[in-house]
């Protein structure tokens, strides 16, 4: 048998991509991922073209934030910690979200998203995330931080 994790960290993580950040009052709902290219958790999705259907298009109506799934499997198809094309896609729409930023953060600042669907907190030549802004100061990017929408 492989083995899938030989080394262990000292200190417990405080959150990843896609995990859901506490209790707050939330709206989640589930679509379906369409395209060929593979959804990180903690990825922002958008209004896809089929109904009930979510793309990582960023020029589309954003959706909300992939909410992390465990279970799914590694295999040739999917990647550790994704969604493959044709998975139903966990999203919140409002609530708090952990999130991997590209740049440093202040806590309260609006939430932005690059052509390539990371998240920043830099409006230059990127798309608002409407209704979304940053939970946490990060000093060091890219990190981990929460993101929030009330």
């Amino acid at each position: 048998m492989a083995v899938l994790q030989n080394s262990f960290s000292e200190d417990i993580p405080y959150g990843y991509a896609g995990m859901e950040a506490d209790g707050e009052l939330s709206n989640i709902i589930t679509r379906t991922l369409e395209g060929d290219t593979a959804c990180a958790f903690g990825r922002p999705v958008y209004r896809g073209t089929a109904d009930k259907g979510v793309t990582l298009t960023v020029s589309a109506a954003l959706m909300g934030f992939a909410i992390a799934r465990k279970g799914l499997p590694v295999t040739s198809g999917r990647a550790a910690d994704t969604f493959a094309p044709g998975d139903n896609v966990p999203i919140k729409e409002r609530g708090k979200i952990w999130v991997t930023s590209a740049a440093t953060t202040t806590d309260g600042a609006q939430v932005y998203v690059t052509s390539a669907g990371a998240v920043t907190s830099s409006s230059g030549g990127n798309t608002a995330a409407t209704g979304w802004f940053f939970e946490d100061t990060l000093a060091s990017a890219p990190g981990l931080v929460r993101i929030v929408r009330r």
